[in-house]
């Protein structure tokens, strides 16, 4: 099918930082994508964003972190149709690198290579229902991989040492860490979402380190809404552009990072 055939939405993000084009019907950019990108710490190196679909990951690391060199990997080719255009738009041609190729059988050159590996991965139990839309299937529950399978391909492709994220839902998380604690990554940092306060978390954000071994930590965490539905002071920075702090403990000594 050609991306021009399909009915299309033009949206923002980071308060009209960031320019959308994406589909109106299944998988659509959300918060997901915002608070994924403002976990990368670091304006610098170079950062793989796996299942990039419509590219709202990458160009809202871009915005906050100008200075590092991004490659937007994305299977779907109308997704990454949308994605090339998209990057076009917000004038971001120079800094993103758009491959349209399947995150499975990434291309040689690219094994052991970024300094981060950012993903939102199918995270939907795919004993669930799936959904009738083929792109928000993909998108939520895969199609024939697993959880296992995208931690295996960011370790490949990061550096030793380097940092890997994956956001995915709360119930998740434990199958999550053992997939990368078993695949030999460790310092494993965990930051909750919160829908609000005194809710149960509904996402989480999973960091690790390929090739450290060291003890991992639960983090503080954000609650996103107040009782009216408004964003909370901090969540409403991180939709403007703001990062996540994802450090661990142990690299914190009077207050600051080391």
């Amino acid at each position: 099918m050609n991306s021009m055939m399909i009915d299309v939405t033009h949206d923002h993000l980071l308060t009209k930082a960031v320019q959308i084009t994406q589909p109106a019907d299944g998988y659509r950019v959300g918060t997901d994508a915002i608070l994924l990108a403002a976990s990368i710490g670091t304006n610098k190196g170079r950062i793989l964003d796996m299942g990039a679909g419509v590219g709202g990951v990458s160009l809202c690391a871009a915005y906050r972190l100008p200075d590092t060199q991004i490659t937007a990997i994305e299977k779907n080719p109308d997704m990454a149709a949308l994605a090339a255009r998209n990057i076009t738009d917000n004038g971001r041609d120079e800094q993103i690198r758009l491959v349209t190729g399947d995150v499975m059988a990434m291309p040689a050159v690219m094994a052991n290579s970024f300094d981060h590996v950012m993903s939102n991965p199918p995270y939907n139990d795919v004993r669930g229902t799936r959904p009738r839309n083929r792109a928000r299937a993909m998108a939520h529950m895969g199609e024939n991989t697993d959880l296992g399978d995208w931690v295996k391909a960011a370790l490949w492709a990061v550096k030793p040492r380097g940092t890997v994220t994956f956001i995915c839902r709360a119930d998740r998380m434990s199958e999550l860490i053992t997939h990368f604690e078993t695949a030999g990554a460790g310092e494993t940092l965990v930051f909750p979402l919160w829908p609000r306060t005194n809710s149960p978390a509904s996402r989480v954000i999973v960091q690790v380190r390929r090739n450290v071994a060291g003890p991992g930590a639960m983090l503080a965490g954000l609650v996103l809404h107040r009782d009216n539905g408004s964003y909370t002071e901090s969540a409403h920075h991180i939709m403007q552009g703001g990062g996540l702090s994802m450090t661990h403990p142990a690299r914190v000594k009077g207050g600051r990072k080391t």
